[in-house]
């Protein structure tokens, strides 16, 4: 397979003009290659909309490629951009200039591709030096990327992914956010999780990690296989999960306004608790995973804390006018709901008021 026919099927994937066999094609090389497919996902961020008629094609282009930069580490080289991809549209012109943007885009996608993959193997050879990439999800926003290993990382709303190449016996990562890991097995190179409060170790398994800063705890939660925690501290302590099982962890953050986490009685000295994973009866559904069903779920949750959920989930800011309202609990679950369809639900259960003003949200009686 050459190198040529490789962009070529990446240009009309990007385009919007592959068709099912092409797409076959194309996934069948990405397979084979976890370079290129780790690098091509991440093009999935990219939204490409064919901007209106009061929009200068130039200027729509010129927000889609600092969209890119926001996506792609700022090291990578710009290569020149292969004219391959321009050429499937030579001899029809009226074609291309229907199809101008998308062809653009195109065309500065697989500039910023290339010129990633050409950096990696650049430095690989040469210089052997420590590796890193990050992949960054803003509110509203996730994402599903594929490391170099094989291994599949979808990324929750307001997360960072920061990927370490440079190691040779290991696998290293470090998480702000939540995401859930679907780890491709190396007995040889355990993959490690860093996050602020704990570090995971697995060599193939499927688990979720939440540790988001501003939260009251973080956690660890395993669907299959076997993790070890290790808890960070002066005196380090590990943990071992088994199936359907998590661990929660006191934030440090939040230890002088929240009570200290009571793990069995008033003597346990531990930070932490070890819980089942919640299981919805009716139709099986994880919900320390639901999340990457596009579903949105509040058990028993008081509403201080689901609001800084819809927060991240639709990219707004939700202001109480009483301290007493946040107190509130609500269990529920959204699927492609809007932020006005779950606030109507809400209010339900335990009546209030709101209003809204372009992204900000009060909360009112």
């Amino acid at each position: 397979m050459s190198q040529d026919r490789t962009w070529i099927l990446l240009g009309r994937k990007i385009s919007g003009e592959a068709t099912l066999d092409e797409l076959r094609e194309l996934e069948q090389i990405l397979k084979d290659d976890a370079q290129l497919s780790y690098q091509a996902s991440l093009m999935k961020e990219l939204e490409l909309h064919t901007p209106d008629g009061t929009e200068n094609t130039e200027v729509a282009l010129e927000k889609h490629m600092q969209r890119m930069q926001e996506l792609f580490p700022a090291d990578f080289p710009v290569v020149a951009a292969p004219q391959i991809i321009l050429k499937e549209a030579a001899g029809k012109q009226s074609w291309l200039r229907t199809n101008r943007w998308r062809m653009l885009v195109a065309a500065a996608s697989l500039i910023t591709v290339l010129g990633g993959l050409w950096s990696l193997r650049e430095r690989k050879q040469h210089d052997n030096k420590e590796l890193v990439s990050e992949i960054t999800t803003r509110h509203g926003s996730r994402s599903t990327v594929t490391l170099p290993d094989g291994s599949t990382v979808y990324l929750n709303v307001s997360s960072k992914l920061t990927y370490d190449y440079g190691q040779v016996d290991s696998r290293q990562v470090i998480l702000e956010g939540e995401a859930f890991f679907d780890v491709k097995k190396d007995e040889q190179r355990p993959f490690i999780i860093h996050t602020k409060k704990m570090d995971i170790t697995v060599l193939g398994t499927t688990f979720n990690v939440r540790a988001y800063e501003e939260d009251k705890t973080v956690e660890t939660s395993l669907i299959q296989g076997k993790v070890e925690v290790t808890i960070k501290g002066d005196i380090p302590k590990k943990v071992i999960l088994s199936p359907n099982q998590k661990i929660v962890l006191l934030n440090e953050v939040k230890q002088q306004t929240v009570p200290a986490i009571r793990i069995q009685d008033v003597h346990d000295k531990d930070p932490y608790r070890l819980e089942e994973v919640t299981v919805n009866p009716t139709d099986s559904l994880v919900a320390e995973t639901a999340w990457k069903e596009n579903c949105l779920v509040f058990n028993n949750e008081r509403f201080e804390d689901i609001a800084l959920k819809m927060e991240r989930w639709y990219d707004v800011q939700i202001i109480f006018e009483e301290k007493q309202l946040a107190e509130s609990r609500f269990t529920g679950t959204f699927i492609n709901e809007t932020v006005e369809q779950t606030l109507e639900a809400l209010r339900f259960t335990s009546p209030f008021h709101y209003s809204i003003d372009k992204k900000k949200i009060i909360i009112k009686r």
